[in-house]
């Protein structure tokens, strides 16, 4: 029997068709199927062959090595000559159109297989070229793009493949480009000068010469206030006080009289003891007291009240120092004046002090009336806070200075060792002045005040001459690299000038 889809030749007991998978169940209802459309790219191909049956010479074998669609059609006859083919509509196409691509230069390419002309593979349809001899004379090949043209006879011609293959994009062939021209020799670059350096006129001088003042100021006040704070400490006084020479002390003078007659005469002693004790009797009898330690733990009060703000006020009055210190001494002037004071002695020592205004001479409250500022806020100012505050400070001076200066290593090395040099200068002959000048003058005048200052303040002298020399040091360093700078600059400047 035969598929009424495909007509296509089946035993009598198939179910299914093997070529088109249609059922055979009614096969003996229906006729025959004929399918008269077009089932592949040559449209109307059954009607070419039947009108032209007597010209066509292909026989059986040959026509089985043409695709499907081609055999099923041409196995009714033994042999097909195909004449030359009436034009063929082109096929109705139902698709959309294919996307345009804009067109591109072709390249010439090599004939296929000796055919005259290439195979145009972006067609829509096939077109079958007109055959002047049999069919089959030619040699038919299942692919003949494989590239490989060995196998054609010589004067042969290989027919497209009736089915339709799948259609690739012939890859661009891109243009030789021209040769580029060669490129021009390139100009001899001279040689590139160095930049000038932006120059530093008066008006940044003037600026950078008035923010040097205030630098000045607070290295000044930072260089002080460290040696206060670290050689002027209360505990430093007392230990120096304590290492006093009782009898050079006692001797110097003060108000134009000795220290220890000032003190015989404020106190009114001889009248207190009832004439028993006389002006030697009574330097003995400071000798052989503690008024060196007493003197140091006095100092050490008012040091820490002022300069670190420990403790409460310190002042003592006339008071506390007839109480401390002569009530402290009993044995002494018991052993000295052979003469043992009563307490009215004791009230009258008292009275004869402040006849002499000595609780007001030892106030801190009179201290802040006549300086007119309070002497305990020195504390703040000489915190190791502050101190910090004002090296920062002092920091940031030197920075702005070389901004104004546009950080010319000539200048800045000027400025700063103008700043260290001066401020070094001040600070050690400050310490200097103390040490010396307190010699110098104790010994023209051998006021106690000069010797005081020469024994308790050392370690303050000692730490002022270092911070000097330390900032004299570096001022050298800076003013010595100022003029090796300044000297390379002229140099310099002379061989530019030599050269030009």
């Amino acid at each position: 029997m035969k598929c009424n889809k495909c007509g296509s030749e089946m035993p009598d007991d198939a179910l299914f068709c093997t070529e088109c998978g249609s059922s055979l169940k009614e096969e003996e209802a229906h006729d025959v199927f004929v399918d008269n459309e077009p089932t592949s790219i040559l449209p109307h191909l059954e009607e070419v062959i039947a009108d032209n049956e007597e010209t066509l010479s292909l026989t059986q074998e040959q026509a089985q090595l043409l695709d499907d669609e081609p055999t099923e059609i041409l196995s009714t006859a033994d042999t097909v000559v195909i004449p030359e083919p009436s034009p063929i509509p082109p096929a109705e196409n139902v698709f959309d159109e294919p996307a345009s691509f804009p067109k591109q230069e072709e390249a010439p390419e090599p004939p296929v297989n000796g055919a005259p002309d290439s195979l145009n593979d972006n067609s829509d349809t096939m077109k079958i070229p007109i055959q002047n001899e049999p069919y089959s004379s030619y040699n038919v090949h299942t692919n003949q793009f494989s590239g490989n043209s060995s196998g054609a006879q010589s004067g042969s011609f290989a027919p497209p493949p009736l089915m339709p293959q799948a259609q690739h994009p012939q890859a661009p062939v891109q243009p030789t480009p021209a040769p580029s021209p060669a490129p021009a020799p390139m100009p001899a670059q001279s040689e590139s000068k160095p930049k000038a350096k932006a120059k530093v006129g008066g008006g940044r001088i003037f600026a950078a010469s008035l923010v040097t003042v205030f630098t000045i100021i607070f290295l000044l006040l930072v260089s002080l206030l460290t040696a206060v704070k670290v050689g002027a400490d209360g505990s430093i006084i007392r230990r120096r006080a304590e290492k006093l020479d009782a009898d050079t002390t006692l001797t110097a003078k003060f108000d134009g009289k000795e220290m220890s007659k000032t003190l015989y005469d404020s106190l009114g002693f001889r009248t207190a003891t009832k004439g028993a004790a006389d002006e030697a009797g009574f330097k003995r009898f400071m000798l052989a007291s503690d008024f060196r330690e007493y003197a140091g733990e006095v100092a050490e009060g008012y040091l820490d009240y002022i300069i670190d703000g420990d403790g409460s006020d310190p002042s003592i009055t006339a008071e506390d120092f007839v109480n401390d210190f002569i009530r402290g001494n009993k044995d002494a002037s018991s052993k000295e004046f052979d003469y043992d004071l009563t307490e009215s002695d004791y009230d009258l020592l008292q009275k004869n002090l402040e006849k002499d205004n000595f609780s007001d001479t030892m106030n801190v409250k009179e201290w802040n009336r006549k300086l007119g500022f309070d002497v305990d806020k020195v504390s703040y100012a000489t915190s190791f806070i502050t101190i910090g505050i004002l090296g920062a400070l002092f920091l940031l001076f030197l920075i702005w200075i070389a901004a104004i200066v546009r950080k010319r290593a000539r200048f800045v090395t000027g400025f700063y060792g103008t700043i260290f040099t001066f401020v070094g200068l001040i600070v050690f002959l400050t310490g200097l002045a103390i040490v010396v000048g307190s010699a110098i003058g104790f010994t023209f005048t051998h006021n106690v005040c000069f010797y005081l200052a020469e024994s308790l303040l050392l370690p303050f002298s000692v730490m002022l001459i270092a911070i000097g020399a330390a900032e004299l040091i570096i001022g050298f360093l800076f003013r010595k690299t100022k003029k090796s700078l300044k000297k390379k600059e002229r140099k310099a400047a002379a061989a530019l000038a030599t050269v030009q």
